[in-house]
């Protein structure tokens, strides 16, 4: 897999949905970091409060950080952090770095992450990020070009574990959960957020995330009958909410869930609607109005 964030798309539907990634990334950036800032503060207090771990001088590794960096810059405020992804993350002007990504990430990965630095998309978004956190200039993060099923750290490494919107893009996650025990010192926690592929928008069309989503019915990916309407921009694993819940549960003893709904009268009308005439009936509705599911674990002392 070059990319777990390039799926294959034929050059007009690429084209249409680098117009919905545009829409989606250029709009309300000042409300979009400060949602991203309150959410990891409410995951800070989450951890704190169910674990009893404070995330200040820590060394942490996050899972999955994405070219924005977003997340590590936010927790490199007060920790060590370090990252990993499939991906190539070019920081700051790097010419060597785009013809790495281009070489191990494809033509596809590398012409959307230079697309978005051009049009500053990343830019914009990283300067809101420190003018909302008092930071003038973040520094430069290390990133490693790496598979979270097979990492190279040694055990013991990290203090805290963190990724988002990731594991449904690998395709061996126990053996990602597994290294995750494995690099986490005694004591040390884990916090995984995934994006259910059963969810309404799992399927990863930009038309959803976008609000562009007219032409596309609610749980398209899931109905036969309109399953080719579905434009899927990375590859998902596409595995169940009871799989997830048996592969931590397996492999992390006494791991907490915690399941994010969003919009859910939305959804929860356009089910009842659709089970009204025969639709979606093998799902429960768990399944379908969960969006994300949370694991969040500490490592036996």
């Amino acid at each position: 897999m070059k990319s777990y964030t390039s799926g294959i798309m034929s050059l007009p539907a690429r084209l249409k949905e680098m117009a919905a990634l545009y829409y989606m990334h250029s709009r309300n950036i000042p409300a979009r970091v400060r949602i991203t800032i309150e959410r990891l503060r409410h995951i800070e207090r989450l951890i704190e409060l169910q674990t009893h771990v404070r995330l200040e001088n820590l060394r942490i590794l996050d899972i999955g950080p994405g070219q924005k960096l977003t997340h590590m810059r936010y927790f490199a405020c007060k920790n060590t952090v370090v990252g990993i992804d499939l991906d190539v993350i070019p920081q700051g002007f790097s010419p060597l770095g785009y013809v790495k990504m281009l070489r191990l990430n494809g033509i596809t990965r590398a012409a959307k992450t230079i697309g978005r630095k051009l049009l500053k998309l990343d830019a914009k978004f990283s300067n809101e990020l420190g003018r909302q956190l008092g930071i003038r200039r973040f520094k430069k993060l290390p990133v490693f070009n790496m598979d979270a099923s097979n990492m190279s750290f040694p055990d013991c490494s990290f203090d805290f574990v963190y990724s988002s919107a990731v594991f449904e893009h690998i395709s061996e996650p126990g053996a990602a959960i597994e290294e995750i025990v494995r690099v986490l010192k005694p004591g040390g926690v884990a916090y995984i957020n995934l994006h259910l592929y059963t969810s309404d928008s799992g399927c990863h069309d930009p038309r959803i995330f976008s609000g562009q989503r007219s032409p596309l019915p609610f749980w398209a990916h899931l109905r036969p009958q309109h399953r080719d309407k579905v434009r899927s921009n990375a590859y998902l694993n596409k595995i169940s909410l009871a799989k997830w819940l048996e592969l931590f549960q397996s492999r992390m003893l006494g791991v907490r869930f915690e399941y994010h709904q969003h919009n859910l009268a939305t959804l929860q009308r356009e089910l009842d609607a659709l089970r009204n005439v025969g639709d979606l009936l093998e799902y429960t509705n768990e399944e379908l109005l969960t969006e994300d599911l949370a694991a969040i674990w500490r490592r036996p002392a």
